[in-house]
């Protein structure tokens, strides 16, 4: 016996029925790259293995092999670098082992697509405290990060955000899940050269969490963004005690 298929009616949007956030005022005082470095953050030493040092090499590979021209036969290349791949391949553990191990030891700073020492999508991004909250990042992404001729993608941009945004709401004792992310493109965010960016925390209402952040290069603004974040219920009584020690300490 079969079951009978199930009818969904259509839904009609009325035109003007959709009702759109205010587009964001970013501050952009706070997050101008001339106000210098600040204390260094989410740096960790390689562990006994060398998987840091490793990816090093493998970022290296995966730059120099975006749309890659050389000058020699690839063939002895590849031969070499498939048995490094077939080795490493018999002795790792199994995508479930790891992320198991990572999310109970809590690893997520070296896993970040952004930051993280052990991914090989990472720049990575090395970024900075400053005494007022804010974060800070100087990095030149290279051609894997290409979208349009001579700058970087902006879904590239956007991710750029989202862990920048994150990581000083970390680093301001509340960490939460993106809702949003709101952005605006300026001007072309330029890869192979000199870019930073900067986030910093704005708001907090309970559980809700505002950062707004922006990149620039050299004295050109490329793009801004404002993000929303939710802690999770269990991660607020953490929040409140850090923020009343902090009071305390003040």
């Amino acid at each position: 016996m079969t079951a009978d298929p199930v009818t969904v009616e259509p839904v009609t949007v009325e035109p003007g029925s959709v009702v759109r956030r205010d587009r964001p005022t970013v501050d952009l005082g706070p997050l101008d790259p001339a106000r210098g470095a600040g204390r260094p953050v989410d740096r960790d030493d390689d562990d006994e293995a060398g998987l840091y040092a490793l990816v090093e090499q493998v970022r290296r590979i995966r730059a120099l092999t975006t749309g890659g021209m050389f000058d020699t036969d690839l063939g002895p290349l590849t031969d070499r670098i498939r048995r490094v791949a077939d080795e490493l391949e018999a002795a790792s553990a199994s995508p479930e082992q790891r992320q198991e191990v990572n999310w109970r030891e809590r690893r997520y700073a070296s896993n970040c697509p952004i930051i993280g020492r052990s991914n090989v999508l990472a720049p990575p991004a090395e970024f900075e405290l400053l005494d007022d909250g804010t974060l800070r990042a100087e990095m030149t992404l290279g051609l894997e990060y290409q979208g349009p001729p001579g700058c970087v993608h902006g879904g590239v941009v956007a991710l750029l955000f989202d862990a920048a945004l994150g990581r000083v709401n970390h680093h301001a004792g509340t960490t939460g899940m993106t809702m949003y992310l709101d952005l605006d493109y300026r001007s072309p965010t330029p890869i192979l050269e000199p870019i930073v960016v900067t986030a910093r925390r704005v708001r907090v209402d309970g559980r809700k969490v505002w950062s707004q952040g922006a990149v620039h290069a050299g004295g050109r603004l490329c793009a801004t963004a404002e993000g929303l974040f939710v802690m999770p219920a269990e991660w607020v009584a953490a929040y409140r005690q850090h923020r009343d020690e902090g009071a305390v300490e003040g």
